[in-house]
């Protein structure tokens, strides 16, 4: 089973919070068949956290999960937190494959996206 967890930070703000769960929606309806299973994870301050969102992805029967990081830029969290925590998720689940992309500030058509929005308003 192939899972995609958009992890990103979590905010004391719950809107902050549903407009995460708005977007791994949208995410589901252009997926089409290519990921069983896609889930949202925060980091800090909301739940499920990205160990909550493995642990009941792997429950559910992944065996392939791919994080992507719903971050600007490559600090601390994806530095030192989130391969922590990949570190830690393959050791209990050795059988499951894991995968982090690059954060969305990486994109390569992250300037341009940047200029499109900023001509549109």
């Amino acid at each position: 089973m192939k899972t995609l967890i958009i992890i990103a930070h979590g905010s004391r703000r719950e809107e902050s919070n549903i407009e995460v769960k708005e977007l791994t929606e949208k995410v589901k309806g252009l997926a089409d068949s290519e990921y069983d299973y896609i889930a949202h994870a925060y980091l800090e301050m909301a739940e499920p956290s990205l160990t909550q969102a493995i642990d009941n992805c792997i429950n559910n029967g992944a065996k392939n999960i791919t994080v992507f990081p719903y971050f600007l830029n490559s600090g601390k969290h994806l530095k030192r937190d989130i391969p922590e925590i990949i570190i830690a998720s393959e050791k209990k689940y050795p059988d499951c494959i894991f995968r982090v992309t690059a954060c969305i500030g990486m994109i390569e058509d992250m300037p341009r996206l940047i200029l499109e929005q900023a001509r549109s308003n």
